[in-house]
């Protein structure tokens, strides 16, 4: 198949890209001016990269019949990403795709959304919002569209200063740990777990509007998790929960796995193996 993924040199992006690029498929991907493609180096040739621009996308579509369009490009709003930013990477800019894409014949869409409440944060609010728009093109058109809504992922290969792998940094390292008291309930899933949720609903035939909730169904408090972390660590950090204000309106997050399921096999790897896993590769990395 013919597949146009934007965002396709990010974290989760490239575990999708060279996934569907080593299984045969024709991927081109978009691409800022800037951005580190280091990650699929031993890929180039095997992948098409085009300017993240809805011009680019136009012209790339008009030569090549796309039968999907995944969409796993986003901003988080971290770091005070100006909200015009994040508007732009969540909203406008997989908008305006959908489009041209649409225009030029591409019936399915997938894009990564959150598991997170609509109106938590920017970031998960103009997730929503794109979901929205895709709810109306499937009324008015006809198209395909499945929203992935994702819990909080982990994987050894994350940036350091992503939540998992900064506290097991830390902690290997001995050093002191700060967090809040962590009350909340998080459904926690390795990033392998998340491409397959990815292949999966690639290869399903699920038509018209569909929410996929990503997650094992599975959710411990954060503080038990740091808690695994800090065992499994040696136990050679002080750990100070509470010293971190939490956010009043914190959630609890746990995946309706039911749909998801009902796709085809589902076994995730259970929270514990998988960051126990994540641990021992690190700690060999040092």
């Amino acid at each position: 198949m013919n597949v146009l993924i934007l965002g396709g040199n990010g974290y989760l992006g490239s575990k999708v890209t060279r996934r569907l690029a080593e299984a045969g498929h024709y991927v081109v991907c978009t691409k800022r001016q800037n951005s580190d493609l280091s990650r699929l180096k031993d890929l180039e040739a095997g992948i098409k990269w085009i300017p993240a621009s809805v011009d680019a996308v136009e012209v790339a579509a008009k030569y090549t019949s796309f039968d999907f369009v995944i969409n796993m490009a986003c901003n988080y709003g971290r770091e005070n990403a100006l909200y015009d930013n994040v508007l732009d990477a969540n909203i406008e800019f997989p908008l305006k795709v959908l489009n041209k894409t649409m225009e030029c014949g591409t019936r399915h869409f997938i894009t990564i959304g959150t598991g997170l409440p609509d109106k938590l944060n920017l970031y998960s609010f103009s997730k929503k919002v794109l979901n929205e728009f895709g709810r109306f093109y499937v009324e008015k058109h006809g198209i395909d569209f499945c929203c992935l809504q994702l819990e909080l992922f982990y994987g050894a290969d994350e940036p350091r200063n992503r939540f998992l792998p900064s506290i097991i940094d830390r902690m290997i390292r001995g050093e002191e740990v700060n967090t809040t008291l962590g009350t909340q309930r998080r459904d926690i899933i390795s990033a392998e777990d998340i491409i397959n949720a990815v292949i999966l609903v690639f290869h399903s035939e699920l038509n018209g509007y569909n929410e996929v909730p990503v997650g094992t169904g599975i959710a411990p408090t954060v503080s038990e998790v740091v808690d695994f972390i800090w065992e499994e660590t040696g136990k050679k950090s002080r750990v100070v929960k509470g010293s971190i204000p939490q956010r009043s309106n914190e959630p609890d997050c746990v995946a309706d796995i039911r749909k998801i399921c009902s796709l085809g096999q589902w076994r995730p790897v259970p929270w514990k193996q998988g960051i126990k896993q994540m641990i021992e590769i690190m700690e060999d990395e040092r």
